[in-house]
């Protein structure tokens, strides 16, 4: 699904940086991110709040196994359409910011740790989008558990696809080997 040639190696937090290996440019380089992260997150939080006020004692008048399946597929179709948007996106992304080699071995070892954190992470979120639905199911249709459970389906699926972790696991077993191929000219 994912066609970008953009690999994430490693999201240094305390650089607010995020480094990229191309697998047909065979580059290594940084990207930054802006603070708007901070931004969306408030407004995010400010949105659930609001959806509980107006939705909190709301009841879907629809037959259970609807309603759960319905919740379900909304997750799922909302994470696939991001995952379409974020990799077309990402195609078009042009990083020119060569990185030092120490600062390249750096992020491979830490951007493995990284990476197995992350997937603990996606199976945390893929247990809570279970436990959500278990939940639903067992509900009498409040409209907020509708919704939540279509957030927690929608949180692994991004998590998993966006991480790539078969090409970042391949990628790293042929760094460790010094089998992978950079080439960032004047490094």
């Amino acid at each position: 699904m994912m066609k970008s040639p953009w690999i994430p190696v490693f999201y240094d937090k305390k650089e607010n940086k995020n480094y990229f290996y191309n697998i047909n440019e065979k580059k290594f380089v940084e990207g930054k991110y802006s603070a708007q992260n901070t931004i969306v997150t408030l407004l995010s939080g400010t949105v659930g709040v609001v959806l509980y006020a107006l939705l909190g004692s709301f009841i879907i008048k629809m037959p259970i196994n609807y309603l759960v399946g319905l919740s379900i597929l909304l997750g799922v179709a909302i994470s696939v359409l991001l995952i379409i948007v974020i990799d077309h996106s990402s195609k078009k992304s042009v990083f020119r910011t060569p990185t030092s080699i120490e600062k390249v071995s750096f992020c491979f070892e830490e951007g493995e740790k990284q990476l197995k954190k992350n997937l603990r992470i996606g199976c945390w979120t893929l247990l809570l989008a279970i436990g959500s639905t278990v939940v639903l199911y067992f509900s009498n249709g409040e409209a907020i558990l509708f919704f939540a459970t279509a957030l927690f389906w929608m949180l692994p699926i991004p998590l998993f696809a966006l991480q790539r972790p078969f090409k970042r696991k391949k990628m790293y077993a042929l760094y460790k080997k010094n089998q992978l191929p950079i080439e960032n000219g004047e490094i």
